[in-house]
């Protein structure tokens, strides 16, 4: 029998939980950026829709938001939100509540960054919270996205 008989055994003994660990917090960061994809896909298709139902044109064709774009924008974020309620840490009508929506129907400069928007305009910035797993031992039960969108009428 050699002295070496066994080491593979045991280092695998060794070195096993750590791997399952890592393999735990690489699926989790996994969750963590692909619902902070779908919450930014929700306010990027919540302002699309908001700025694509328009008023009826003025008399020089000049394209115009319809009265209720803020309205719409948050109601088609929750909807969109609803759909990945399993990464969200909190309900999808609360988060789309607090978000900061803002139609600017003839353009204008938008008061939460300063940026000018010529044309009508509808701006999404919502702070959105998802579930971290198994890495909330060490991070917190939830990790807070941003998710700003912008979308004018062409």
């Amino acid at each position: 029998m050699r002295s070496d008989d066994g080491s593979a055994s045991l280092l695998t003994i060794l070195l096993l939980p750590l791997m399952v660990l890592s393999l735990a917090a690489v699926i989790d960061l996994g969750a963590l950026r692909l619902g902070a994809a779908r919450a930014r896909a929700a306010a990027d298709l919540a302002a699309l829709v908001a700025v694509n139902d328009q008023a009826e044109p003025s008399a020089g064709g000049a394209l115009r938001l319809a009265p209720d774009a803020e309205l719409v924008a948050r109601q088609y974020f929750e909807l969109n939100l609803a759909g990945s309620a399993s990464f969200l840490a909190g309900n999808a009508a609360a988060i789309a509540q607090s978000a900061d929506v803002a139609a600017f129907p003839a353009g204008g400069v938008d008061p939460l960054d300063g940026a000018r928007y010529e044309r009508p305009t509808v701006r999404i910035a919502a702070s959105v919270p998802l579930r971290s797993g198994s890495l909330g031992t060490w991070i917190g039960s939830a990790v807070i996205v941003r998710a700003f969108a912008v979308a004018a009428a062409r």
